[in-house]
């Protein structure tokens, strides 16, 4: 019977490391995925189910190893009193601070990804998980040198211990979930209409190239723009896919409200019944994706190119705006004129004629010739497509993607975010490409005047990974070959544009705000950006006043116009 019992205690305190381990992975759940109702009878059946069979499943494996070092080294050596000890409290210490190790790395890459709200949460349970980590320790040491009895204490303390910290991160969730709204007022003045708008979103060009080929004097338009207009960095998005960060610039609004991760979406039985009720697992963490998933489990892929949000030109045409928009990654519906990449890419060959007197620049290419060529030609035809409907200003918002760069880029192997040199082929071929880009935005800004132009390039050549495991965390301290993503830019052109020294840096989730006010038109409370007010001239800034609506996605959107 007591060799039963000291069996019983060595299992339960290896039993224990492991059900703290799945305590805290199930509360890391609900906080990486905010948009889903937590309530105590979902948390209390994850809980069980995560500690439960994370206890079992480490303990079992814990206790074998036991038993193999028993097995090869025999039982450790009795105390002086003569009895033998249940070790195995030390496993639990381990797992709390694992468990801490894991939340801090979630911590930093998931502020892009989540509610200020629920970062600050996800904050707070980190900092109680470590505490929590630490008590433990605490009570680790006094129990290597004390009693059976007081071991057993302390172990039931320790219980006793996560039992409380766990009830406290329950006590610091909330909820972000979306309200869906039925009918909302659009209060839209008198600038609504007067100043359209071009946005020409071009794949990968850093901002320090911009700086760098302007300071060549091989830029001009960039060089008025930057002396002129209002010209500033992007900062990178920290994502794994650019998918993510497309939604983001489309949307105004941050992953956790368009659902765009760049990873699957996934329906398992911790989901509610609600469709919109679903895990986006976002892609960081260690192992986050095999542990979150708990069979069995259903794949959903977003909704490209904005998921569960509208872009910028369906809130254009919900306020009877008409929009065009052209080449946008996975564009297609929700705008009065939509022209798709396939069709782009069909007229790449009647473009070619004019390139006639650029393409031996890219002769250094070699086999990459073709391609880079081919991307240029796609550009030159979806600014040709953008022109088309510019002219008679038949609509208010004429919207274009540039994919051609970040193809040139692929084709002649740029993986870092260092510019190369002048006198290197991929110099030559970057620089030759950015010319004709620079001849192109040159001739908006000329024939169309009275256009407010933003040019927009959401990120550098290479967004930066996010850890996978510790290991790749410790190693990413000591080898820096990798800069990371670089940053982009935001570059405004037109009439009521003010200039600004050195303004202050934007995001990729402000660039629709911006638009929305620079056209006269409201802003959604429920967007993530701001409105870059120090892009606009104090003219305008006293003409237009700054108007929101509650959402753009509400069943009906009611319009009401100054004067009315």
């Amino acid at each position: 019977m007591r060799g039963a019992m000291k069996i019983r205690w060595a299992y339960l305190k290896r039993f224990l490391a492991g059900a703290i381990f799945g305590l805290y992975m199930a509360h890391l759940l609900y906080f990486l995925n905010p948009q889903v109702d937590i309530t105590p009878g979902r948390l209390a059946k994850v809980t069980i189910f995560y500690g439960v069979g994370c206890g079992i499943l480490f303990g079992t494996a814990l206790w074998g190893l036991r038993a193999l070092r028993v097995q090869l080294f025999g039982r450790p050596a009795l105390t002086a009193s003569g009895v033998q000890r249940a070790h195995g409290f030390g496993f639990v210490v381990l797992a709390a601070f694992f468990a801490s190790a894991i939340y801090w790395l979630h911590l930093e890459p998931v502020r892009i990804y989540l509610p200020i709200g629920a970062v600050r949460n996800l904050s707070k349970a980190t900092n109680l998980i470590t505490v929590t980590a630490f008590a433990l320790l605490l009570l680790w040491v006094i129990d290597r040198s004390v009693n059976r009895v007081t071991s057993r204490a302390i172990f039931v303390a320790g219980v006793s211990l996560i039992a409380i910290s766990s009830f406290f991160l329950y006590e610091r969730r909330d909820s972000y979930r979306t309200e869906k709204q039925t009918v909302v007022v659009a209060n839209i003045g008198t600038v609504a209409g007067q100043r359209p708008v071009i946005v020409v979103a071009i794949r990968n060009l850093p901002f320090d190239w911009i700086l760098t080929m302007a300071g060549e004097g091989s830029l001009p338009f960039f060089t008025q723009a930057r002396d002129r207009g209002w010209f500033t960095r992007l900062e990178p998005f920290p994502t794994t896919s650019p998918k993510a960060l497309w939604a983001s610039l489309a949307t105004g609004k941050l992953p956790y409200r368009h659902g765009v991760t760049g990873r699957f979406s996934y329906r398992t039985p911790v989901n509610g019944p609600d469709p919109t009720d679903r895990f986006l697992l976002l892609p960081s963490g260690v192992g986050f994706s095999v542990w979150g998933l708990i069979p069995p489990v259903k794949r959903i892929s977003a909704q490209l190119p904005s998921g569960d949000s509208l872009p910028l030109w369906s809130l254009f045409e919900r306020l009877s705006f008409p929009a065009s928009v052209v080449n946008w990654p996975e564009a297609k519906s929700g705008a009065t004129r939509i022209v798709p990449s396939n069709k782009v890419a069909a007229l790449r060959s009647s473009e070619l004629a004019r390139l006639g007197d650029v393409t031996p620049r890219f002769n250094g290419a070699g086999a990459a010739r073709t391609r880079i060529v081919n991307g240029l030609a796609g550009d030159y035809a979806a600014i040709d497509q953008l022109r088309e409907p510019v002219g008679g200003r038949a609509f208010e918002l004429n919207v274009a993607a540039l994919e051609g760069f970040g193809e040139a880029q692929r084709a002649v192997h740029i993986i870092t975010n260092e510019l190369p040199p002048r006198s290197t082929m991929k110099g030559e071929v970057l620089r030759a490409y950015c010319d004709q880009l620079d001849r192109m935005l040159a001739a908006l800004a000329r024939d169309y005047p009275d256009h407010l132009l933003v040019v927009v390039s959401p990120s550098g050549p290479i967004p930066p990974g996010v850890h996978a495991t510790p290991w790749s965390y410790l190693k990413e301290q000591f080898e820096t070959d990798d800069a990371g993503a670089d940053d982009g830019f935001v570059l405004m052109s037109g009439p009521g544009v003010a200039h600004s020294g050195n303004p202050a840096s934007a995001y990729a989730t402000d660039v629709v705000p911006t638009l929305l006010y620079a056209a006269g038109l409201p802003v959604g409370r429920d967007m993530d950006g701001r409105v870059c007010s120090e892009a606009f001239s104090e003219e305008v800034l006293r003409s237009n006043t700054l108007s929101v609506i509650q959402t753009y996605e509400a069943t009906q959107v009611v319009v009401r116009k100054s004067g009315r």
